[in-house]
């Protein structure tokens, strides 16, 4: 019996060591692209006027006691530290996210910039490979693919050179996935309050991941303990504040990044006007109600096609933010690799080619017409490919915690 089990394990082993060669590999040559094809001398150039100079800008103020609240103030501090010239007149963030930030922002914005650049890059490698190896092990390909796509993709190396959330964003959201996938809701509790950073962008993860208690305790467990951490944690962060920061930033805020964005409401208003943004958040309730009654909650494929959903239907995002594309993804490539190799492996394939060669011809046509709002059609094409690939699922989809882990 041992010489028959033996050289399957040896052939799994294998298999396994040559997907982290690919993975790590391909990540490589990523690091490679950013450090010596651009995105890194562009990011040191805009260091003092890039989205991660205002994140830091607001926890820079909270430190030298400065309101990043107040419409009188806040605007010529940003300039007098060294940031870039607000487009707004208070600080973008919520006060959960400028205190979380203030340690960074106790050192100059250059170092602060580099500490954040390697965290995003290293907690998104690693959460992507944490991925891999738990939905799609051993397969070098697959591994590849989404390795090379990871910082030489559009959205990544976008994310680098603005000093976005993105990276951090989809480690937060891969991590709770495989915290769930382990049955350990109070450990998916931790990394979920990242999306307490840009709610706007993960307001559907957050419904679609509650949608998984209607069926699976540990889902239910989940939801409980991250709504007492991120209840906890906007308490003490709300009470610190200023009085007024809330109706200063509702004020000054929301009229000014709603307008326009890669959304699928920004690019039907521009193409039909008001009306279109309606008919976006009628498409996207529409999709939601189709999600929900077709996947069974708490499943794998349930997971895949509400984290797809809640980037093509943000609210407010940016093709950085398309970064989060990578979790179902990978949830998908698991699910079609339980079918078949060759189509989990042409769907990763397609997936990545989509990041590395379709993004940036979306956004070469953005920047041309200085508008990037019609990058929407990335996740849009993702949200109605893995749907479509998962469809036959339906409510039978495997439950993403197994039973035996569930017990």
């Amino acid at each position: 019996m041992n010489a028959t089990i033996e050289p399957v394990t040896l052939r799994r082993m294998t298999s396994e060591r040559r997907a982290d060669l690919a993975y790590w590999g391909a990540v490589a040559l990523g690091v490679v692209f950013v450090a010596f094809g651009g995105p890194l001398a562009r990011r040191l150039e805009m260091v003092h006027f890039n989205d991660f100079s205002g994140v830091w800008a607001g926890g820079r103020a909270i430190v030298l006691g400065v309101d990043p609240w107040d419409p009188t103030k806040y605007y010529d501090f940003a300039i007098s530290v060294g940031t870039k010239t607000p487009d707004a007149l208070v600080n973008d963030y919520w006060p959960w996210v400028s205190y979380a930030v203030a340690p960074l922002a106790m050192v100059p914005i250059e170092v602060a910039g580099w500490v954040w650049m390697i965290l995003g890059m290293t907690c998104a490698a690693l959460a992507l490979r944490g991925l891999l190896r738990a939905f799609v092990p051993a397969r070098p390909v697959v591994h590849g693919a989404f390795g090379a796509a990871l910082f030489i993709g559009q959205p990544s190396f976008h994310a680098i050179v603005l000093g976005q959330w993105s990276l951090l964003l989809m480690s937060g959201v891969a991590a709770t996935v495989l915290a769930l996938r382990a049955a350990r809701p109070l450990l998916a509790a931790f990394p979920s309050l990242i999306f307490l950073a840009k709610p706007q962008v993960m307001i559907i993860t957050a419904i679609g991941l509650a949608y998984g208690a209607l069926r699976e305790p540990v889902f239910r467990r989940y939801v409980g303990f991250a709504l007492l951490l991120a209840g906890i944690v906007v308490t003490i962060a709300w009470l610190a504040a200023p009085d007024t920061w809330f109706a200063n930033w509702l004020t000054d805020i929301p009229p000014r990044r709603t307008v326009r964005s890669a959304v699928l409401a920004s690019a039907l208003n521009q193409l039909i006007g008001p009306a279109g943004r309606l008919i976006a958040y009628a498409l996207t309730a529409a999709a939601a109600v189709v999600v929900a009654v077709r996947f069974r909650p708490g499943s794998d494929a349930s997971l895949a096609t509400w984290l797809a959903l809640s980037n093509a239907g943000a609210i407010y995002s940016w093709s950085y933010d398309q970064v989060l594309l990578f979790v179902p993804a990978v949830i998908t490539t698991g699910i079609l690799a339980r079918r078949s190799d060759k189509a989990a492996k042409r769907f990763a394939l397609a997936a990545a080619g989509t990041l590395l060669f379709v993004s940036p011809v979306l956004y070469a046509i953005a920047v041309l017409r200085h508008d990037e709002t019609f990058s929407v059609l990335v996740p849009i094409g993702f949200f109605v490919a893995i749907v479509a690939l998962l469809w036959r699922e339906g409510s039978r989809a495997t439950a993403a915690v197994p039973a035996r882990q569930a017990a």
